[in-house]
């Protein structure tokens, strides 16, 4: 198998797991089975409109996105672990179900995502020399099959509102701590072995990051429900 077909692959599963956090929010909300073939056919339709706009698409429009995309990953990020909490106290304190209102951060389509899919879409047009909106018609069937799938695993797993809770704390998380690691691995790579001097502006940030996440567990574990 040469490298075009591995980068394929690897890009392809990247698309999987996207499916899969889509998964998350509607197999723990336990939507009806309509409300999950709606969200996936939603997903289906996108990725057909992104395969038709590649190419009509100028790149300014697509560089002023990617440089909207760390505005939009924290925001997305914050709503996460905002909505998070809110869902397993909820339901650790009072046992009300509030899922179905809150699993839409994670289910429907951020700009985030779907900037992520745009370009996954164009590098596999040309990657491959397929037509876009083939490749288009390829990664929404791959979310629409992957989604109902995910999902339907997901729902059959009786689990309480606290498990989506605790997904959402954990992918918002993750979201703020790779939005700095992996700038940081960046640069490390850039300047290999090359120490680098931090601004104290950077640092403030890190060690605020950090505390924060510390207050996030004493608080939890105090409240009564864990990561």
């Amino acid at each position: 198998m040469n490298l075009t077909w591995l980068s394929a692959i690897g890009v392809l599963i990247g698309i999987l797991i996207f499916a899969l956090k889509v998964s998350l929010g509607c197999g723990l909300a336990s939507l009806s089975r309509r409300e999950l073939i709606s969200i996936a056919v939603g997903y289906l339709v996108l990725s057909l409109i992104m395969g038709t706009a590649i190419g009509l698409m100028p790149e300014n429009a697509l560089y002023t996105a990617l440089n909207a995309g760390v505005a939009v990953h924290t925001a997305v990020a914050l709503l996460l672990v905002a909505l998070g909490i809110m869902t397993a106290k909820k339901w650790s304190e009072h046992h009300h179900d509030i899922s179905r209102k809150t699993f839409w951060i994670l289910s429907l389509p951020c700009p985030a995502c779907l900037a992520a899919s745009f370009i996954s879409c164009s590098f596999l047009a040309g990657l491959l020399g397929i037509a876009s909106w083939k490749i288009g018609a390829l990664v929404g069937l791959l979310f629409f099959f992957g989604i109902m799938a995910f999902s339907s695993a997901l729902g059959r797993i009786k689990k309480t509102p606290l498990a989506l809770g605790n997904a959402m704390i954990f992918l918002g998380l993750f979201y703020l701590l790779s939005m700095l690691l992996i700038p940081a691995y960046l640069s490390s790579e850039k300047v290999s072995f090359v120490p680098i001097n931090l601004p104290a502006s950077d640092l403030a940030t890190s060690y605020l990051l950090i505390l924060t996440l510390a207050v996030l567990g004493f608080v939890g574990g105090k409240r009564g429900f864990y990561l």
